[in-house]
């Protein structure tokens, strides 16, 4: 009988270490408040126990400060730690600002003085288990004759970070050169894993490294533009920093930054950026492409709009790009629809770039307060964890964290394929448009119409059990209108119209 026991304990053990473990992890839409001022997230990372977010925190004032929050596979935070200089005010890029290896992580905060007039960089390895700083660097401008002058304007900071085969890490990093406003440069840094600059790398012909991977041959892809040009290009170096070769991936004319990378088994590069579909308004889309390593040929481009515009360019939006397993594509970032309603986007496509499912999300369905991504991480049950912040109309920020399953949807809420599609006719309008709910309303609620450039023009109340709304469109310009009916469970229904 004992070696009976003792024979199942070693069957059990054999097949409880071959299977993965794979943690449950609740599906989420919840606010945080750090601190008693504003807060949201960056960034975020992972080990086998716990989440670690870094966000940009305030104490009711302007004295931006870096912290790390802690979290349990429950989602709750079990410890948090904010880090502070009386000298500098800290902000933190959104996306790829965090690596966690062995018993540490790494943030890469920006830091500004008082008066704006210089943005540098601090590297800063904090212990995971109590949070505690291990050691900390200013990476100073590369110019730095002209960087120690007064007033010099210097500008240079860091963009992302990977840790590499040797147990360092990578950075990229983009500043302006003789401290000239608007004069970019972009730069390579590698350092030790105790923080120790084993060289840095500047590049007169790029100005815009957002993203890096590491390469098979343990070198670095970088996607980036090329200076004076909207030539988007994936470029190789070697471990070195030395450059080897590039290859133009993009031939949209308007495409721009920030951008972003995701390797498939090696031989695949998947790039995102910007590109401007509407100059007149400024309007973004979303431009993908795919890009084989060992032949340096782009297998596809492809452009998607999403809602009105994506958000882009400044330092707290960004979009990020990764590759699942089975070969399919998520995208994400923030975007806005009309009027204030920013919110956060998750686009999946195939491998070869067709489009299978967008979702957007947002805090409590409002379409009154911006709601912002800045991170997003691919879980172990499939699902995604989203971190960004939420701001109330005329409120402080406040953290927020969002957690999906693996079709995008947080099961609480309404998913945005649900929403009602109004009826709208005649349309185009010339005098008059009615507006006609598929469903008498349930509730109360309100008309909201917005022009082209996403300004409220007009509001009604709606009362329950309505039906048909007609509005008199004679006082309105020429030109296509997006409507909302908004009641306290959010949005009820949606549409536009021409008004001729």
């Amino acid at each position: 009988m004992k070696v009976f026991f003792v024979l199942v304990f070693l069957i059990l053990s054999f097949f409880l270490a071959r299977s993965q473990f794979i943690p449950f992890i609740p599906m989420n839409n919840d606010t945080l408040k750090i601190t008693n001022g504003s807060s949201y997230f960056d960034g975020i990372c992972k080990d086998d126990s716990f989440f670690y977010a870094i966000a940009t925190v305030t104490n009711n004032g302007s004295d931006y400060q870096s912290c790390i929050s802690k979290f349990n596979y429950s989602l709750n935070i079990v410890s948090k730690s904010i880090y502070s200089d009386t000298s500098w005010m800290y902000g933190n890029f959104p996306f790829n600002s965090i690596d966690n290896k062995y018993n540490q992580l790494i943030i890469i905060p920006q830091i500004t003085n008082s008066t704006y007039t210089s943005a540098l960089s601090r590297i800063m390895a904090i212990n995971k288990h109590n949070l505690d700083t291990i050691w900390t660097k200013i990476i100073q401008h590369p110019d730095t004759l002209i960087a120690t002058q007064p007033n010099s304007g210097q500008y240079s900071v860091l963009t992302s970070i990977k840790s590499t085969p040797d147990g360092g890490y990578i950075l990229t990093g983009n500043y302006n050169k003789n401290c000239v406003s608007g004069d970019m440069r972009s730069f390579l840094l590698k350092i030790d894993s105790i923080g120790n600059v084993e060289w840095r790398r500047t590049y007169n012909e790029y100005y815009t490294f957002f993203d890096i991977e590491i390469a098979q041959d343990s070198g670095y892809l970088v996607p980036s533009g090329l200076n004076g040009t909207n030539a988007i290009q994936l470029v190789k170096f070697d471990k070195y920093g030395d450059y080897e070769w590039k290859t133009r991936v993009m031939y949209n004319s308007l495409a721009g930054y920030p951008l972003s990378l995701s390797i498939q088994d090696s031989q695949y590069a998947i790039t995102s950026s910007y590109y401007l579909y509407d100059t007149d308004n400024f309007y973004t889309g979303v431009n993908i492409s795919k890009v084989d390593i060992y032949t340096k040929t782009l297998l596809w481009e492809k452009d998607f709009i999403l809602y009105r515009t994506v958000e882009n360019i400044t330092l707290h939006e960004a979009m990020g790009v990764e590759v699942l397993l089975d070969g399919s594509i998520i995208v994400s970032g923030t975007l806005r629809q009309y009027g204030s309603d920013n919110r956060a986007f998750i686009l999946k496509l195939n491998t070869n770039g067709d489009s299978l499912w967008t979702k957007t999300y947002n805090f409590r369905n409002t379409t009154t307060a911006r709601c912002q991504l800045n991170d997003l991480m691919v879980c172990e049950d499939g699902g995604f964890l989203g971190v960004g912040y939420y701001a109330p109309h005329n409120s402080n920020m406040t953290a927020w964290l969002f957690k999906t399953d693996a079709n995008g949807t947080i099961g609480f809420e309404k998913p945005v394929a649900e929403l009602v599609e109004a009826k709208v006719f005649p349309n185009p309008a010339a005098d008059f448009v009615t507006i006609e709910i598929p469903e008498n309303l349930p509730q109360n609620a309100e008309l909201k119409l917005y022009n082209a450039l996403g300004q409220l023009v007009f509001q009604k109340s709606l009362n329950k059990g309505e039906k048909a709304i007609k509005l008199d469109l004679r006082v309105y310009k020429s030109g296509v209108y997006f409507f909302e009916v908004v009641g306290v469970d959010g949005v009820l229904g949606s549409g536009k119209f021409v008004r001729e």
